[in-house]
Order: structure tokens, then sequence, then C-alpha cells
């Protein structure tokens, strides 16, 4: 797989699989032997714990849009830069739904062999989405 190729697969992925749900694109992309090092990773491996972070991540923000706004590949990684925007209405993480909308940012390392992914890191802004949802407060604000 070429670079062009990779950062196509990194693009379809977002588009079709986050923005919209299609868990089958998981099954083209994602090496059964998956390894998910980011911080909220599932606790099931492979092609079944991808599908299983968008169906949680789309039950929460079910109105979430990623932008790729910069990707670049070398070798058999590409590093891109998001933007998600959405609606918390499903709950994080086994919270009561605040109804507030969000813009998050993060960065991405997608590691590919034999034509898929086969490693992820992320490092999204999580203290921002954090202090959005009203888990932590935002600076100024302190503890009430």
């Amino acid at each position: 797989m070429n670079i062009d190729e990779m950062k196509s697969t990194i693009r379809r992925l977002f588009d079709e699989g986050f923005n919209i749900g299609n868990f089958s694109l998981a099954d083209e992309a994602i090496d059964p032997d998956y390894i998910d090092h980011s911080t909220f990773a599932t606790p099931v491996p492979g092609v079944e714990g991808f599908k299983m972070r968008i169906a949680n991540f789309r039950k929460t923000f079910p109105d979430a849009h990623f932008t790729v706004d910069d990707i670049f590949a070398e070798g058999d990684r590409v590093c891109f830069r998001w933007t998600m925007s959405g609606t918390d209405l499903g709950g994080f993480r086994d919270r009561p739904p605040t109804s507030r909308q969000v813009v998050v940012t993060g960065i991405n390392i997608e590691r590919f062999a034999g034509g898929k992914i086969v490693e992820h890191w992320s490092s999204p802004d999580n203290l921002g989405l954090f202090q959005q949802l009203g888990i932590v407060p935002s600076p100024g604000q302190g503890s009430r």
C-alpha cells in the first residue's frame, strides 16, 4: 500500500466510519490483530474493538462530525490532526447526557502492514473535552 492509499484509508475511516457509522469499512481497513494504544482503548482487541469504538462514540455524539485537518505519511505510518464537533446526547463514559455541544482536536498516528491498520495511537484534547462537558471546571471557574 502506498502513501496516498494509506491517507485515503484514513479519510474514509473518518468520513464513512465515524461520521456516518459504516461499520463494514472496519473489516476492510483494520487488521484482525489491531492494537489500540489510545487513552480510551476498548477492552476488545482487533476489528471488533474498533467497531465498538465507533458504536460507543456515535452513541455519545450521534451528530459527530470529524474533519481531517492535516495529514502526513512516511514509511508505514500516517499522522494526522483532526477536529471533531458533536453534541453529547448519549452520555460520555457512562455519565448522563449533557446536551452540550463540543469541539475537540487531536492527533493520531496509524501504522499500516499488509494494507491494513495494525496499530493506533491517539492524543485528543481530553482536558478540553472534559471542560466542555462540565466534568472538570474550566480555568477561572474553580470549585463550587
